[in-house]
């Protein structure tokens, strides 16, 4: 078990997900676009999105809030519409509730923050796990923080996004 799978099963109260990059390249997902382009995508037999989903329903079981903010571009791009699509049939339904932030918005937050923030998980405003990705959007790994102060500035950085941000189909109204 990693650590992404061990601190999300031991979460007691939220599991929050800042996506900050305009596009991932997770394997086999470049697949999984070409065929929701062509309206056949079935993620029910895909390990990852089973693992996830398995992951969501516990979560849910026992009251864990799941969010996640993910940062988008105007227009959307391809990659964004597949997510949103994505999470509408699989995600949503298990509990995980996304919002999103406008680009220029999420500058806007960062821009005092004294740090440049990556891509992280946080679980019960607690343990923070940054995840790093390659120039072409390959996870790369994580790493595990466990300076207090750099968990009390993500942890408040959450709260700043999660005020700012919109549901998605607030943020498609207005796109």
């Amino acid at each position: 078990m990693n650590n992404f799978d061990k601190y999300c099963r031991s979460a007691k109260k939220s599991i929050f997900r800042l996506e900050g990059r305009a596009e991932y390249r997770a394997p086999g997902e470049q697949e999984n676009i070409a065929q929701w382009k062509q309206g056949k995508l079935d993620l029910d037999s895909n390990k990852l999105c089973q693992q996830w989903m398995a992951s969501l329903k516990n979560a849910k079981t026992k009251k864990i809030a799941v969010q996640r903010v993910r940062v988008a571009p105007k227009p959307l791009s391809d990659y964004i519409k597949f997510e949103i699509d994505v999470w509408r049939k699989y995600s949503s339904q298990n509990g995980e509730k996304f919002l999103f932030l406008e680009c220029g918005e999420y500058q806007k937050i960062i821009a005092g923050l004294g740090f440049n923030p990556k891509d992280f998980w946080l679980f019960d405003d607690k343990t923070l796990l940054i995840f790093n990705y390659d120039k072409t959007g390959q996870f790369s790994g994580e790493i595990l923080i466990t300076d207090g102060e750099m968990i009390r500035r993500y942890s408040d950085l959450k709260y700043k996004l999660l005020q700012k941000s919109v549901p998605v189909g607030s943020f498609l109204k207005n796109n």
